[in-house]
């Protein structure tokens, strides 16, 4: 995953123009979604692979800080896992410090690999997973979700910033929110009544009409 990380930001500064040695030393923070470590749990239990290179190699924390020691720069720096949508609330914490004025730029994202059975036969058990393997997304016939694997790099930047720079920009964030569901019917049940206060939340902050 930290290679992956790794390969996806240089891939998002060679799209963005942007020499990866020009924001050496700076501010740019590094926000990372991650809550799988699949390789690590496939050498539980093997003690001749706890090393140290082992250990940095699979530590969720090390991920973001990856990136952070590979560019040399020193804004924020830190992993989130809150399940699916880690990268999400990886996303709020990027704009977050943007819109502060604590990072000039951050590289935002998400990452994760699938390399062992034991995830799906639990969530199967849990009725969390599509029998037939289909996301029904808003779909009165949804039976669950899909689990899949990849990952993604975002470069941001205030607009008027990116603008001043010459940066191609790709898209721009009109607002970003998170939430909790609190107690609902299970703990790994959401709530949609809450959700939708989320989103109609984040739509007046952003003076978007739903």
């Amino acid at each position: 995953q930290q290679r992956l990380l790794l390969e996806l930001s240089w891939e998002a500064f060679d799209e963005a123009g942007i020499k990866p040695s020009s924001i050496r030393g700076s501010n740019t923070s590094v926000c990372v979604g991650i809550s799988s470590n699949d390789f690590a749990n496939t050498k539980f239990g093997d003690t001749a692979s706890g090393n140290s290179f082992f250990m940095l190699g699979t530590t969720m924390s090390i991920a973001s800080n990856r990136l952070s020691y590979f560019y040399d720069i020193h804004g924020s720096s830190f992993s989130v896992d809150t399940a699916c949508s880690s990268s999400l609330y990886a996303l709020e914490h990027a704009c977050q410090k943007i819109a502060s004025g604590q990072s000039d730029m951050a590289i935002c994202g998400g990452v994760s690999v699938l390399l062992t059975p034991f995830p799906f036969v639990g969530f199967s058990q849990a009725s969390m997973l599509s029998p037939d393997g289909r996301c029904k997304a808003f779909d009165s016939a949804g039976n669950g979700y899909v689990r899949s694997e990849g990952g993604g790099i975002l470069l941001l930047k205030k607009l008027s910033h990116a603008i001043r720079d010459g940066d191609p920009i790709v898209a721009t964030i009109a607002g970003v929110g998170t939430n909790s569901d609190g107690r609902t019917n299970g703990i790994s049940l959401p709530s949609s009544d809450h959700q939708e206060a989320l989103l109609r939340s984040v739509y007046a902050s952003a003076n978007i009409t739903p």
